[in-house]
């Protein structure tokens, strides 16, 4: 009986969608051996989320010139995003909305020893919060803030690259997964009245 309702539940969970997982690595924007957004003191756009002002996206391969020394490379491709003008990096859905962060990767600049706050946020109220010691190589922060609107990094001049990141919404179960459930809690019903 445990086993069919354990079973049913199961099926039904897998087959009504996973969360929409991706990981926002800035390679889309990076400009070789250069700066994106060209100092402009903008903040940017990457994979359908806002970056703050002080946020660029810089080469940090080994042919990156300056922005490479002591880095090394990307923790993926050549590109990572930067706190070029110091102060904390605010990340937001473009547009609003919620995800989830799992963990990111951080590396110090130009590989100083580096300690950092990451913080999670929804509207306005802390979610969860990690505090982060660094230097270079990269190094992953396992964070794990679910339903956040706001993602902050502080403290020190930092580099950060593969942020792994979900979808908030989750979608709701498809009528096949119901029907699936509910015959599998028919089953279970039927099996305590007939045996």
């Amino acid at each position: 009986m445990r086993k069919l309702l354990v079973l049913s539940l199961a099926a039904a969970s897998l087959s009504s969608g996973m969360l929409q997982a991706s990981v926002i690595h800035f390679d889309e924007l990076g400009v070789p051996g250069w700066v994106y957004p060209d100092y402009s003191n903008t903040g940017f756009v990457s994979q359908g989320f806002a970056f703050s002002e002080n946020m660029d996206v810089i080469d940090v391969s080994p042919s990156g010139g300056i922005w490479s020394s002591g880095v090394g490379s990307g923790h993926s491709g050549n590109y990572a995003a930067f706190n070029d003008f110091g102060g904390a990096m605010l990340m937001t859905r473009q547009g609003g909305g919620v995800f989830v962060v799992d963990n990111l990767w951080l590396n110090g600049w130009q590989g100083v020893s580096t300690v950092s706050l990451i913080e999670g946020y929804l509207n306005g109220a802390l979610v969860g919060s990690v505090l982060a010691s660094y230097s270079s190589p990269w190094s992953q922060v396992l964070t794990g803030f679910g339903s956040i609107d706001t993602l902050s990094i502080s403290g020190g001049l930092f580099l950060v690259d593969d942020i792994a990141i979900n979808d908030g919404n989750r979608p709701l179960p498809e009528p096949a997964s119901l029907s699936l459930l509910a015959l599998g809690l028919l089953g279970v019903a039927c099996r305590r009245h007939y045996f």
